[in-house]
């Protein structure tokens, strides 16, 4: 998949989560993040997060910041 050759780990798609070949930790706790945010905004949440993305970028997405603090979190027991 052209995600993980460009050196992408994961990816969420609704309730799907794709896991590469180079896998960290923390990063399947991150990604059931965005399957969280996907149920609680089934529709709208792949329209938001693009948008957060096209406008803020990978680092400032607000949902990207939600799922890496909640995949910290759960690392350190929290």
């Amino acid at each position: 998949m052209m995600l993980f050759m460009k050196g992408g780990r994961a990816i969420t798609i609704g309730h799907i989560i794709l896991l590469g070949p180079n896998t960290e930790d923390r990063d399947l706790e991150h990604e059931l993040v965005h399957v969280e945010q996907f149920t609680r905004m089934p529709l709208i949440f792949p329209i938001l997060y693009y948008i957060e993305l096209i406008k803020k970028g990978y680092i400032n997405n607000k949902y990207e910041k939600e799922a890496y603090q909640k995949a910290r979190n759960v690392y350190r027991g929290k």
